[in-house]
């Protein structure tokens, strides 16, 4: 067996550096990956959670309309017999063509109509699937 020439030693040296430093590389390239994974995850939960939040807040601010505008009906027509009660009471002849009652089916229509849209869209948004592509 002959000894190695001092190429051959210098070679193998440099193999060995190049070797290292690609594992050195390759660490810091899975240790970026997953920082960078980390954060997309983060990014995604905070995603969904403004989604839910936002659904949520025009879901309860949409009934709570509905709530609110049935509660005013309510308690509007409870005000016009009393009016027309005192206006009878005065001696005004047909009160009742000049006080009319609300109706909650038409009020309740008026806000379901103006809103529908906008709560389909928030719902959608919320029901959204994130596709990662291309």
């Amino acid at each position: 067996m002959t000894a190695p020439s001092p190429n051959q030693v210098a070679g193998e040296s440099n193999l060995k550096l190049i070797l290292d430093s690609l594992e050195t590389a390759n660490l810091n390239a899975n240790s970026k990956i997953k920082t960078d994974e980390s954060t997309l995850n983060n990014t995604a939960k905070k995603e969904g959670e403004t989604r839910s939040l936002l659904t949520l807040t025009f879901l309860g601010g949409f009934f709570g309309l509905l709530i609110l505008f049935a509660i005013f009906v309510w308690f509007y027509n409870g005000r016009v017999v009393s009016w027309v009660l005192e206006l009878k009471a005065a001696g005004v002849e047909n009160a009742v063509d000049y006080l009319k009652p609300l109706e909650l089916e038409k009020v309740l229509s008026i806000i379901i109509t103006a809103l529908g849209t906008s709560l389909g869209f928030i719902i959608g948004y919320y029901f959204k699937e994130k596709h990662s592509g291309s």
